[in-house]
């Protein structure tokens, strides 16, 4: 059928090349340049041009369809190279999986070996290394992808985390300024340089970083971190560097107040300022307010130490008294309470404070070392020693403070956390039996401002 086809247009093509050749008996000249020239006829040019024209369309079909011919040789062996490369990956991942470490590393090698372009077999047997704490050998494998593959974000950033782990932190700080070229979008890289400054404890640059990530996450928790090194660019340009006057630092921890008005740290440096400058009353005022916010304890602590090294120890007792009016069941402030009689050698109001917590089932450490010592003022060694028993093994300080994060415990209060880089999250360790509700905090302010020094500052103020 295809040969009639090809017989009928062929038959058809002579007949209307006779047919022009009747029409046209005039010949036409065909210029090539140089005065050169063809001369034929009008009919003979056009069997030309046509038979010209399906040799082009020929050879350009030939090509297309030569082009096809190799794309899809090469793919189909590109899928089979992908597939055989994923049965050998399966394959060592198996052994991973099985515990068998040696098989997995020799297996991945092989792989890095046959296939140095794929990227994660560098991945994977890095990690197998890193598990085993092995990360000069972890180290080796990247920088080998590195010079095979070149700098992929997935291998520097792994790259990062190795050289932070050998505590090579320039070179980890390198890697990734150099994701960061690539992707400036990139968080884990963004927030894993911000912790190497925070560990470096280069706070400028940790503060840019942190802004960088604020762009891109929208959340509580970078907020905080936000407001943390702000915090600590003006404690270090003010105790570190000199670089600030009084009346700049003040302004600046009040605007971060402002912003986070439950963020402890502020209002302790602010109250320090204060009493450096001689601002005690305003000290006192700062200590209060944070109280009346956060219900923070810490607080309690340094109006303690505040009025106490005033020669007010009233103002702090009356404190207590009436926040144990407000809220009578908060054994931590009761315990507070007692603590601040001992230290005041308020022995009998320190043992009946102690004796209702006890009656009302509370038991910890804390409480019966500050029982033994309250006997020990009153010179009842035998009951000192059985409190002391109870208090065994005895702890550096009456109630521990830990990290609401990471649950590291501390000595004292401390406005970072070390551990896990967060700021603001450092207090009271209270067991079950000493859970208390802190809201209950609303007048503490008033109550201080109805305080008699407040009232002495204030006359003096105005004299």
């Amino acid at each position: 059928m295809k040969y009639k086809i090809f017989v009928i247009i062929l038959f058809v093509f002579i007949l209307l090349y006779i047919y022009l050749d009747n029409l046209n008996p005039q010949n036409v000249k065909l210029y090539v340049g140089y005065g050169k020239f063809y001369e034929t006829s009008v009919s003979s040019f056009i069997v030309i041009a046509f038979i010209f024209g399906i040799l082009v369309s020929a050879i350009a079909g030939l090509m297309v369809d030569l082009k096809n011919l190799i794309g899809n040789w090469r793919k189909g062996r590109h899928e089979k190279k992908l597939q055989e490369f994923k049965e050998l990956f399966d394959k060592a991942r198996s052994y991973a999986l099985r515990g068998d470490k040696e098989k997995a590393v020799d297996s991945l090698n092989k792989i890095i070996r046959k296939y140095p372009e794929m990227e994660s077999p560098y991945i994977y047997l890095a990690n197998l290394y890193i598990s085993t704490k092995e990360f000069e050998n972890a180290l080796n494998i990247l920088n080998q992808a590195e010079m095979n593959i070149g700098k992929k974000e997935k291998i520097l950033l792994k790259k990062a985390g190795v050289n932070k782990s050998l505590n090579n932190l320039k070179d980890a700080e390198d890697n990734l300024l150099e994701i960061i070229k690539i992707n400036e979008a990139n968080i884990s890289a963004l927030t894993l340089l911000r912790d190497i400054y925070i560990e470096k404890r280069e706070w400028e640059n940790a503060y840019d970083v942190q802004k960088r990530i604020k762009k891109f996450v929208k959340d509580e928790q970078e907020q905080r971190r936000f407001i943390g090194l702000k915090y600590e660019l003006i404690f270090d340009s003010y105790n570190k560097r000199n670089e600030v006057s009084e009346e700049k630092v003040i302004k600046e921890l009040k605007e971060i107040i402002a912003e986070d008005k439950r963020f402890v740290p502020a209002y302790l440096f602010l109250a320090d300022i204060y009493k450096k400058i001689g601002k005690l009353n305003e000290a006192g005022r700062v200590y209060g307010r944070g109280y009346t916010k956060t219900g923070h304890i810490i607080f309690l602590l340094k109006m303690e130490d505040l009025y106490i090294e005033r020669g007010d120890p009233g103002v702090i007792l009356k404190i207590y008294r009436r926040i144990m009016d407000i809220s009578p069941k908060n054994r931590l402030i009761i315990f507070l309470y007692a603590r601040l009689c001992l230290r005041l050698e308020m022995i009998d109001e320190t043992i009946d404070m102690l004796n209702s917590l006890i009656a009302d089932g509370v038991d910890f450490q804390g409480l019966h070392r500050a029982m033994a010592e309250a006997y020990i003022h009153r010179g009842e060694m035998k009951k000192a020693v059985d409190e002391f028993r109870r208090a065994f093994p005895i702890e550096k300080v009456y109630i521990p403070f830990a990290c609401d994060i990471c649950n590291s415990k501390k000595e004292e209060w401390e406005d970072f956390c070390a551990n896990c880089f967060s700021w603001n999250t450092i207090n009271v360790r209270t067991d079950e039996f000493l859970k208390s509700n802190i809201k209950d905090t609303t007048d503490i302010k008033a109550i201080y401002e109805m305080s008699e020094w407040d009232r002495e500052e204030q006359e003096e103020e105005n004299r």
